[in-house]
């Protein structure tokens, strides 16, 4: 397997971004800066944020990386993409959630791995809002662990009815459409992936409350009792579910990575404001070496967190053009596996170290390092927990023969 470092020229680095990703990116920008109030009334508020879809279908910015041929797609690289996700992350990974379901595990899986005739038919109404998309892989009892699912379908007429129950589905309660993952009846193996309308007679969403942070964000448990589902709402081949499935995860932890920087960003700028202004000892609390430490590793996370992102972004562009290249897949699959892990623990490190700078008052939802600090423990968990993600990047330089679970 070539090394990472073989798709970069390192004497033509550049970080620069191009004039047509600046005027993306101040368009995202825009339209965080607008946004940052109701996100902030309905957090305080406890409750789900359901103004998200039309404020951001209104700024064209619910079809990032789709192709132009699709509605609203915006055709986005993944480089643009993972730094317009950044900066959605500032505001808060609740938000962040809805952009890395409804783009990543739904668009970009679809984009992937549908027929022309489902792209046509999903993809535009997605990209304006008219039909927001969930992923449903996670399970009560198959979390980290996908070949224990126990949702299953039957094939009768040409048609095929799935039943079992799907848990911690962000957008569940809001989607249209959720791409679920469910195998034969009676068997392990042939797992496949479905386009299921959750109209659909026996599908129920229930939303999950007493959550420890996310309150902005849906995040359901899903019912299904025999839910039909027509043979053109296969998606990708027979069988090949869990490919698809490791595929809409690969797309998901590239979201959560960039999330995450965009989260060490707001810590950081938050902790300057704060010790720029608060006294204590007769002085600002900027000046006291402790403090400054916080700062300093912070900053310093930031860096190396926004370096892995730009590297998984760049290969998986690669991978987006080339995408038979079985040795470049799994290139991009390591990478975007430790830039989320990386990123995810950085991001809740920066929040505790902003809450430690702000004292008591940053023990407080009113200010940003709390919520930050709720909110960022679940991306240790979701799209890989750290454990996982540490037996599979050791995987990476051990080799095969050394899976843990063989």
């Amino acid at each position: 397997m070539p090394e990472q470092d073989e798709f970069v020229n390192l004497s033509k680095m550049s970080f620069d971004v191009t004039e047509e990703q600046k005027l993306i990116l101040e368009q995202v920008d825009r339209a965080c800066r607008e946004f940052r109030p109701v996100e902030d009334r309905y957090y305080l508020e406890h409750r789900v944020n359901d103004q998200v879809k039309p404020f951001f279908a209104k700024a064209h910015l619910l079809g990032l990386p789709v192709s132009r041929k699709y509605g609203d797609g915006q055709g986005s690289d993944m480089v643009t993409y993972a730094l317009a996700v950044e900066r959605i992350g500032r505001e808060g990974t609740g938000l962040r959630t809805f952009f890395s379901v409804h783009l990543a595990l739904g668009q970009m899986t679809i984009q992937h791995w549908g027929n022309e005739e489902q792209k046509g038919r999903l993809l535009p109404p997605a990209t304006r809002g008219d039909a927001i998309l969930a992923f449903g892989l996670t399970e009560p009892s198959a979390g980290s662990d996908p070949a224990s699912l126990k949702t299953y379908f039957e094939e009768k007429g040409g048609r095929y009815y799935i039943t079992g129950q799907k848990m911690w589905i962000s957008l569940g309660s809001t989607a249209k459409y959720v791409l679920v993952f469910a195998y034969p009846k009676g068997k392990s193996t042939g797992m496949c992936a479905f386009i299921v309308d959750s109209q659909s007679s026996g599908f129920r969403a229930e939303l999950i409350q007493h959550k420890l942070g996310l309150p902005t964000a849906d995040t359901s448990t899903l019912y299904l009792d025999e839910v039909e589902v027509a043979r053109e709402d296969l998606l990708g081949p027979p069988g090949k579910g869990m490919s698809v499935a490791l595929s809409g995860l690969m797309n998901g932890r590239l979201s959560v990575a960039a999330g995450c920087v965009g989260v060490i960003q707001d810590c950081l700028d938050e902790s300057v404001r704060y010790a720029s202004m608060r006294f204590q000892h007769g002085k600002l609390i900027g000046k006291h070496q402790l403090v400054q430490r916080h700062i300093g590793l912070m900053s310093t996370n930031l860096e190396a967190a926004k370096l892995l992102l730009l590297k998984a972004a760049f290969v998986k562009q690669k991978y987006e053009e080339d995408p038979m290249n079985a040795e470049l897949r799994d290139i991009t699959d390591l990478a975007c596996a430790r830039a989320k892990y990386f990123a995810a623990n950085a991001s809740f490190d920066a929040a505790n170290r902003a809450v430690q700078i702000f004292g008591a008052n940053g023990y407080s939802l009113e200010n940003r390092p709390a919520r930050h600090l709720a909110d960022t423990r679940v991306t240790m968990i979701y799209e890989g927990a750290n454990e996982i993600m540490e037996q599979k990047l050791a995987l990476g330089s051990l080799g095969s023969g050394f899976e843990a679970y063989s």
